[in-house]
């Protein structure tokens, strides 16, 4: 069963903004798990019927969680409207285990319909650190240009200027965590904004009043690191 280009530029249009990326972490392990898994299967094409038992599967608990993973990359290689209405059914309620590789599965049966109107093959936008809406989270830290601790009017000067900045690249600054010689933050960042350009602009603006903040960076889109690891990131960085 395949759907007409008009149907399927309709039902993408009108999904929520929430399948755009995802908004929740994905861990990374369980990503490479699905993708190595989902990577063993061609896309495929059956009947309404058909994909509708096949979707059974994920609601029947007599059924294991092995064979619910089949049936979700079966699902989502299928790449149809029915197949991700099933998978969006599931994904509203799904086994506790199997919340990340539903979110996965989702994601990837929306890929496979994008493709089928551009005869392009797209990648996962998939990231431990998740995202909202149109817009990715990502960790950086910002280091002391010297062994010297920030004074209280560096550490001012640091959160107006990455607030201000964020604020015009349409950036949102969730979170800042300045400590004496360190900086950490989490930011959502526009997909169309390069991710160098919010910390660059940032670190040459609090320069302009000292060059007090290294001009090399950590950035990561994977996780936000303990202090034992923020230790070894600072190594590495000042290197």
């Amino acid at each position: 069963m395949t759907d007409k280009h008009d149907d399927i530029r309709e039902f993408l249009n009108n999904l929520p903004d929430r399948y755009d990326i995802m908004e929740e972490g994905i861990d990374i392990q369980t990503q490479k798990e699905y993708i190595d898994y989902s990577h063993s299967f061609d896309s495929g094409e059956l009947t309404e019927k058909e994909t509708l038992n096949l979707g059974n599967t994920l609601f029947d608990t007599s059924h294991p969680l092995e064979a619910k993973k089949k049936a979700l990359a079966l699902l989502a290689h299928l790449g149809t409207i029915t197949a991700f209405r099933q998978i969006e059914k599931y994904y509203k309620h799904p086994d506790k285990d199997l919340k990340q590789w539903t979110t996965l599965a989702l994601q990837e049966c929306k890929i496979f319909l994008e493709s089928t109107l551009t005869d392009e093959s797209t990648g996962f936008i998939s990231t431990g650190l998740g995202g909202l809406h149109d817009k990715l989270r990502y960790y950086f830290l910002i280091l002391s240009s010297s062994d010297r601790p920030f004074t209280t009017i560096q550490k001012n000067t640091i959160k107006e200027e990455l607030k201000l900045v964020a604020k015009n690249l349409n950036s949102i600054l969730e979170s800042i965590d300045i400590s004496d010689t360190f900086v950490g933050l989490t930011v959502l960042l526009p997909m169309d904004v390069a991710v160098g350009t919010l910390i660059e602009t940032g670190i040459k603006k609090c320069n302009e009043l000292g060059d007090f903040v290294f001009e090399h960076y950590y950035v990561t889109n994977q996780n936000i690191p303990d202090k034992l690891e923020i230790n070894d990131i600072i190594k590495t960085v000042k290197k």
